[in-house]
């Protein structure tokens, strides 16, 4: 049942191992890297990195001190998110392929520019 969960947040662009990180902080509430890692399963190398990432994308809080401690922003935040960012990059997709368009010799016009 944990790999299927794993699994379905991954679908929603989880990496591996922010998908094993995250509900281990739901079930720890608030814990310092060494206790994500030893209870998540992710190696200890890739744990700062990994929760680093997370509060980049808003997925976890840092609360700095000595020592440094990790929180799981609530799902229902987490999951507005989400589909807030999943709703913008719709819009912005239907936007861009309403503006395809072919030329005169029909051909797409150049629309990515490197």
């Amino acid at each position: 049942m944990l790999l299927k969960f794993i699994e379905s947040l991954q679908k929603l662009g989880f990496t591996s191992n922010e998908a094993k990180i995250y509900p281990t902080l739901i079930c720890l509430k608030q814990a310092k890297a060494s206790e994500i890692a030893r209870n998540s399963g992710v190696p200890r190398s890739k744990i700062y990195r990994t929760l680093r990432g997370m509060k980049k994308k808003g997925y976890v809080q840092i609360i700095e001190g000595k020592p440094t401690f990790f929180r799981a922003v609530q799902p229902e935040e987490l999951i507005f998110r989400i589909r807030a960012d999943f709703i913008h990059s719709l819009n912005e997709i239907v936007i861009e392929l309403n503006a395809l368009s072919l030329d005169s010799n029909g051909f797409f016009r150049k629309i990515f520019r490197t």
